[in-house]
C-alpha cells in the first residue's frame, strides 16, 4: 500500500509514524483474521466473525475512502449463499463508490501517464482487502460440523 501511495503522490515524504501505523494496522488485521480462519475451520463457536472489525484501524485519514468498498466487496464475496444478483450489485457499488473517488478530484494531481497503472494496482490492493475481509461472512462450518458428527440412519432391517 505504501508503494502505491508513493507512486500517485505529489509530495512522496513519507513520516516513520505513518508507515509505523499502517505497518502495525495492517499487521493487526491480518493477525485477527488468521484466527478468525482458523477458529472457522475448527468450527468454534461464532465469536470469530468480529475479526471484521479489525477493518475500522485501516479506514483511519486517507483509508477512509476505501472501506465502503472493500466492506461490501467482502459482503458480496462472503456470503455465497446470497443471490448472484445481489452479490453482484454490491459489487457494481463497491466499484462505483472508487470510480468516483477517482474521478471526483482525487486523481487531478497525479500526472497522466500514471493514472492507468495507479488504478490498476488500487483495484488489485482494494481487491485483496474485499477477499481477506469476507473471511467474517463466510458461512458458518458449525452446522458441516455437526451434520458430519451424527451417526447414520438405522438400517431398514432388510438385509
Amino acid at each position: 500500500m505504501r508503494i502505491w501511495m508513493r507512486f500517485i503522490s505529489t509530495d512522496p515524504e513519507f513520516t516513520w509514524s505513518g508507515t509505523g501505523y499502517i505497518l502495525g494496522a495492517t499487521t493487526l488485521a491480518g493477525l485477527l483474521l488468521g484466527l478468525g480462519w482458523a477458529r472457522r475451520v475448527k468450527a468454534k463457536g461464532n465469536l470469530w466473525r468480529l475479526t471484521g472489525l479489525s477493518m475500522l484501524p485501516l479506514g483511519v485519514a486517507a483509508g477512509g475512502v476505501m472501506i465502503p468498498s472493500v466492506a461490501l466487496g467482502a459482503l458480496a464475496l462472503g456470503r455465497r449463499n446470497w443471490h448472484a444478483a445481489v452479490r453482484g450489485l454490491l459489487l457494481v457499488i463497491a466499484v462505483g463508490f472508487q470510480v468516483l473517488a477517482f474521478t471526483g478530484g482525487a486523481g487531478d494531481e497525479v500526472a497522466s501517464n500514471k493514472v492507468v497503472p495507479a488504478m490498476i494496482i488500487y483495484a488489485v490492493l482494494i481487491s485483496l482487502e474485499a477477499l481477506a475481509f469476507s473471511i467474517p461472512f463466510l458461512p458458518s462450518r458449525i452446522a458441516a460440523s455437526v451434520a458430519e458428527t451424527r451417526e447414520p440412519l438405522p438400517a431398514s432391517g432388510v438385509d
